[in-house]
């Protein structure tokens, strides 16, 4: 172990930190689209509204958080997000508790923002407490961690009870404030050279981040790959909840139980966290962009398939499963070149440029979705369209990614050497 983190202790406190924070993210982000999905023919596109809301933080804040990680120690940012978090559930409560939609969207905006400040400090601690050679073992067991989180979380909503969500609020809090204790528990590190100021110009510093992106060979690929990967993500989750939605008779287009269906969207998790596992042990010496094609082809087929299997549960289950799989091989080397790539001393901008495209790509297709629906495209069609566009991106990403990035080369390299 000692091969692949520097800071055994510290690492584990970070990964429970973030399995309590991503179980809270899913049980209660899904529970707020399945109440928006029954309430679907009321009200319009709810579903697509509350991704947008939990979005739309991360293009604000994303890139004032990254230069906070820059600025301040990781750890104080972990422990005050992770406050913030109990603070918002005890409102999440109470929205529950009055059964209104509209306010519990203003909290899945403040989750959203919360969140926002939480990422660049937990992926940027990631490169501080592995080694260089171990980093994409350490991202592979964290990614696996986050998706047995998600795993419990998502499959847990759907059977919750309406009546009870306000005391399931109540329970998250308690689950942030333990979160919390773990981040106090890790050691600080050091901040060398923060950035001069904050200041809060969203666009400018996208374009900032972006530009600084173009210095670094492989960097701009790798940001916008992965953005790419979390569109997809969030549209294959608008469409597999919308698989329960009820048509004027009364009838979904899946006969399964909105527990049971949550529960296989958990179960999915699984098969990209072995991905991910893999992918990780995989990149031992050298981060390779063969990797990334592997798992877009994968997702690709998985998608495709999942758009003419007859519309039953183990069909639909099963394509979903095989694209879950290949994605942690598309993810993994991404994410650890956007880790790699940049100087440490620009890390936590990096990150947080990347943090805001991510979700700005999730934004773009939550409200793509509603067009989508104007033209005719039901769920399933979402997935074959899904499909096409990780086809259609394969040629300019592997033309644009570096064939291959050595893990041995320094922390911060200002290059991606290409073998």
């Amino acid at each position: 172990m000692n091969q692949v983190l520097r800071d055994v202790r510290s690492y584990f406190l970070l990964l429970g930190t973030q399995f309590l924070t991503v179980i809270n993210d899913n049980l209660f982000k899904q529970s707020v689209l399945l109440l928006a999905v029954s309430r679907q023919g009321q009200e319009g596109h709810l579903q697509s509204m509350a991704q947008a809301l939990f979005s739309l933080p991360f293009l604000l804040f994303a890139v004032l958080a990254g230069d906070c990680a820059d600025r301040w120690p990781k750890r104080t940012i972990l422990i005050a997000a992770k406050f913030a978090e109990a603070v918002i559930m005890v409102l999440a409560a109470a929205a529950f508790w009055y059964g209104a939609l509209w306010p519990l969207l203003g909290v899945v905006f403040l989750m959203g923002a919360q969140s926002s400040f939480l990422g660049p400090a937990k992926y940027g601690s990631l490169p501080e407490l592995s080694t260089q050679e171990g980093l994409p073992r350490a991202n592979g067991l964290f990614q696996a961690s986050v998706l047995g989180a998600i795993l419990l979380g998502t499959g847990a909503a759907g059977h919750v009870a309406e009546s009870a969500l306000p005391y399931l609020a109540l329970g998250m809090t308690i689950t942030a404030l333990v979160g919390a204790g773990l981040a106090m528990g890790m050691r600080a590190q050091l901040v060398t050279s923060p950035p001069a100021a904050l200041r809060f110009n969203p666009l400018r510093r996208l374009r900032e981040g972006w530009a600084d992106a173009a210095k670094r060979a492989g960097l701009r690929p790798a940001l916008w790959g992965h953005a790419l990967f979390w569109m997809v993500g969030s549209l294959m989750l608008l469409a597999w909840n919308e698989f329960l939605a009820l048509d004027e008779q009364g009838i979904s287009e899946v006969a399964v139980s909105s527990g049971d269906w949550s529960i296989g969207l958990a179960v999915l998790s699984v098969f990209m966290a072995i991905g991910a596992l893999i992918a990780g042990q995989l990149q031992r010496t050298a981060i390779r962009r063969s990797l990334v094609g592997f798992g877009s082809c994968g997702m690709a087929v998985g998608f495709l398939a999942a758009s003419v299997v007859p519309t039953e549960p183990w069909p639909l289950f099963l394509c979903m499963a095989t694209a879950s799989f290949f994605s942690g091989f598309y993810l993994i080397p991404l994410r650890t070149l956007v880790q790699k790539i940049p100087p440490h001393h620009a890390l936590g901008a990096t990150l947080g440029t990347s943090q805001m495209l991510d979700f700005g790509f999730i934004f773009f297709g939550a409200m793509l979705r509603p067009l989508l629906t104007l033209a005719g495209v039901d769920s399933q069609g979402l997935l074959g369209f899904l499909g096409l566009i990780l086809l259609l991106t394969l040629v300019p990403l592997m033309r644009h990614l570096p064939p291959q990035v050595a893990l041995s080369e320094g922390a911060g390299a200002d290059e991606a050497r290409s073998s």
